[in-house]
């Protein structure tokens, strides 16, 4: 049996209205694309990132910390993807909306 990469992140929530519809949606479409199992935690709460459910019960507001977490073959990619969409305020190009 493998070892798998686990790496453990802090992000914060900067949009305006938290994790509202639009960052939820390109989280889980983001978390979608690795293997890696990807949870955030936030006050006790757990979320997996490739359910928007989850991370809707996660009820993080702005300026929140959340511990990010990956866990698998990817998981390094992944925690850098993820926290890469926290760090620019969800921004994205063109290209990445659908």
């Amino acid at each position: 049996m493998e070892a798998q990469d686990v790496v453990c992140k802090q992000v914060r929530v900067t949009p305006e209205d938290g994790l509202h519809l639009r960052p939820l949606q390109l989280l889980v479409r983001k978390a979608l694309t690795f293997s890696s199992t990807i949870t955030l935690t936030f006050d006790g709460r757990q979320a997996d990132v490739k359910s928007a459910f989850d991370l809707m019960l996660l009820a993080a507001p702005t300026g929140a910390i959340l511990r990010l977490e990956t866990s698998g073959p990817d998981a390094a990619a992944a925690a850098d993807a993820i926290s890469e969409l926290f760090e620019t305020g969800f921004s994205i190009s063109g290209s990445e909306i659908l």
